[in-house]
């Protein structure tokens, strides 16, 4: 069972943030606690660590690879990430180089997990037409997986110059880069199956049973193909608390991680009727003490199986070493009671 930590970085707005100089620098304390995060996630035994993609001056990092690159020279073992990169606005060689070079600099320890945003930021910076929204991706992802496989393809497409059998360096220290696929919906779990990659499902709310039912298509679809194994990761929120009550108290971080930052922006209004019964026994919020978390992730693991578990536990300003706390239980307590019983 691989287990790690995923960040998104996001900046919480405070009194203090009110002048771009503000933003710089909750941003620079923002990127030097993710690179701190990385190295307790190792020191914790846990196996890989991620790094999310946005556009706005609400999140520290545009760019996954560059902070990879940054944690690679920081540690010698934790397997490396995006989570996601929004392929749907970059150039697949542009994101096939960056995370060769981060594959080279780590020694063999770099993955991509491509998606499709969920903000609409990207594709207004980038300059691409929202409407042709999944057009885009499909195209990006097929090129991308024929760079994994052919140093050198020969390629024709719509929205990009085609390749013509030039070599794409430099070539990453692995034979073969893993790519993940991050989905959300019955038609990206038949993707990920159909195509034989590693799927990741986000689960944020409601009973196991939702991503359960992802988890059963793609197995389905990947067993028709018949092109790999079936890899399922689940994306979720955590935190470990002493008490039931630090759970509870915890709300105020977790509605201002989800809000809107921006008049008609993308995000959700997190009501505490619905805070708490995300904390519920049949909640998606990995949210309480230890024998909580390892309870709720024991009943989740029943649900859908999963290979890889991958939980965001930086969001919303939370106190950096309550943040950095939650990282070592997970990986010294929680972690090894799951194992213990698959």
């Amino acid at each position: 069972m691989d287990i790690g930590i995923a960040t998104l970085g996001d900046i919480p707005q405070t009194p203090e943030i009110t002048h771009p100089t503000d933003v710089r620098r909750a941003t620079e304390r923002r990127l030097a606690l993710i690179v701190r995060e990385a190295e307790t996630a190792e020191a914790a035994d846990l196996q890989h660590f991620s790094v999310g993609e946005h556009h706005t001056p609400d999140f520290a990092v545009s760019s996954p690879a560059v902070v990879l690159s940054a944690i690679a020279a920081r540690t010698q073992h934790i397997r490396l990430t995006s989570g996601v990169t929004v392929l749907s606005v970059h150039d697949p060689v542009r994101v096939l180089q960056d995370f060769a070079t981060v594959d080279l600099i780590s020694g063999g320890r770099a993955e991509i997990t491509v998606g499709r945003s969920a903000y609409t930021e990207p594709f207004d910076l980038f300059g691409y037409d929202l409407s042709l929204y999944d057009q885009l991706f499909r195209e990006r992802l097929d090129l991308l997986l024929r760079l994994r496989d052919e140093p050198a393809p020969r390629w024709h497409g719509r929205y990009r110059a085609p390749l013509s059998g030039m070599l794409v360096p430099p070539l990453p220290y692995q034979t073969r880069l893993p790519i993940w696929l991050g989905a959300g919906s019955p038609s990206s779990a038949h993707r990920a199956g159909d195509l034989g990659l590693p799927m990741i499902v986000g689960y944020l709310i409601g009973p196991p049973h939702q991503p359960a039912a992802l988890a059963e298509i793609y197995r389905k679809a990947i067993a028709r193909a018949d092109t790999a194994d079936p890899l399922v990761g689940i994306a979720l929120h955590l935190l470990i608390t002493d008490t039931d009550d630090q759970a509870r108290a915890a709300y105020p971080h977790y509605r201002e991680f989800l809000r809107p930052k921006r008049p008609g922006g993308s995000g959700y209004h997190v009501t505490p009727q619905a805070y708490a019964e995300g904390l519920g026994p049949d909640g998606a919020l990995m949210i309480g003490t230890v024998d909580t978390v390892t309870h709720k992730l024991r009943r989740l693991h029943d649900a859908t199986g999963f290979d890889r578990l991958q939980v965001l536990t930086d969001w919303g300003g939370l106190p950096e070493q309550l943040v950095l706390d939650s990282i070592t239980r997970l990986g010294k307590e929680v972690a090894p009671r799951l194992r213990a019983r698959h």
